[in-house]
């Protein structure tokens, strides 16, 4: 009997898809700064410039700040899935994902602030890193993911 040649195990992620993943993540903590300091500004702006309630103004930069976040997140962060998805499901979901975020976010910031007293703009700052990894994961692997075809049988 013949000894059969070793084969080289293929791995399970090839580098250069690493090394793109690598960058998205890079991007996206730069792109990230988006909707944590626009809505720290917008929040600033409205709160002690406009004297709108905390809890409004914290509101209102929180969605003005992620809707500029979707339009950089799908046109420079995951623009190499861009051709393979749908932009109306990529809005639905960013929506849907960006409120669950933005609601734990808000939450986090909110809860600090009312139970320990830390103002809200230190608080953004600690509910901000909690949030990192789940936004990756759920930005790159749901909401900008490349929509998949159905096998024909």
């Amino acid at each position: 009997m013949a000894k059969k040649k070793p084969t080289k195990k293929r791995p399970i992620i090839h580098r250069k898809k690493l090394l793109q993943i690598g960058a998205e993540f890079i991007k996206l903590q730069i792109a990230g700064n988006i909707p944590f300091w626009g809505t720290y500004f917008i929040n600033f702006v409205l709160d002690k410039g406009l004297g709108v309630p905390t809890f409004q103004s914290l509101l209102v930069a929180t969605v003005l700040a992620n809707a500029v976040f979707f339009v950089v997140d799908d046109r420079w962060v995951f623009r190499s899935s861009r051709k393979k998805r749908r932009a109306s499901t990529d809005a639905w979901r960013f929506v849907v994902f960006m409120s669950l975020s933005a609601l734990l976010t808000f939450n986090i910031t909110w809860q600090l602030h009312e139970l320990f007293g830390i103002s809200v703009y230190i608080g953004q700052f600690i509910s901000a890193a909690l949030s990192i990894l789940w936004t990756f994961i759920g930005l790159k692997f749901w909401v900008f993911a490349p929509t998949r075809r159905k096998a024909n049988a």
